[in-house]
């Protein structure tokens, strides 16, 4: 028994070390700046071209290259919503406090045989100590997050950098 339960351990470890994404999704956010707050938050996420492919085969019920209304609903229903468990693969620090995000507007899109969501997060977070980072602690999802992905609306150009690399830890 002590020998098998050996062998489970090592192949439990053995099996989280080795994961790796399956999906890569491009994060572009954008956020506008008043008052030492973040007023508004936009999250834009394209998911990579396999995973765009296969999922707009599905889900885009009437090949007509753009999602109605039904087939949004749908994919915000059975598909968006189902990330509440991860946070939307968010973590947000403000004031040393962790904020659980709350997306609102969502909207699913394709530009260029990619699949978008786009989404606004709760408004009205302290620029204080905030930190905000994309992952997928499971490791299915790789969340791509670059410097030049990132704007910022509200403040003088010279504090963009700065305010990037503080907020979001990107150089």
């Amino acid at each position: 028994m002590k020998y098998i339960l050996k062998i489970s351990i090592l192949l439990l470890l053995t099996t989280k070390a080795f994961s790796h994404p399956h999906t890569f999704i491009e994060v572009q956010p954008t956020i506008e700046i008043k008052n030492e707050e973040i007023n508004k938050f936009n999250i834009k996420w394209t998911l990579d071209e396999m995973t765009s492919m296969m999922l707009i085969m599905k889900l885009d019920k009437n090949a007509n290259g753009k999602f109605e209304k039904d087939e949004n609903d749908y994919i915000y229903d059975s598909y968006f919503l189902s990330l509440e468990k991860q946070n939307f693969y968010m973590s947000i620090n403000s004031n040393k406090q962790e904020l659980i995000a709350k997306p609102q507007s969502f909207k699913a899109s394709i530009k260029n045989n990619r699949l978008i969501y786009s989404f606004n997060i709760q408004n009205n977070i302290s620029l204080k100590d905030l930190k905000i980072n994309f992952q997928d602690e499971e490791l299915f999802v790789g969340m791509m997050l670059e410097k030049e992905y990132i704007k910022i609306n509200g403040i003088k150009k010279e504090k963009h950098n700065k305010l990037k690399t503080r907020i979001f830890g990107v150089n």
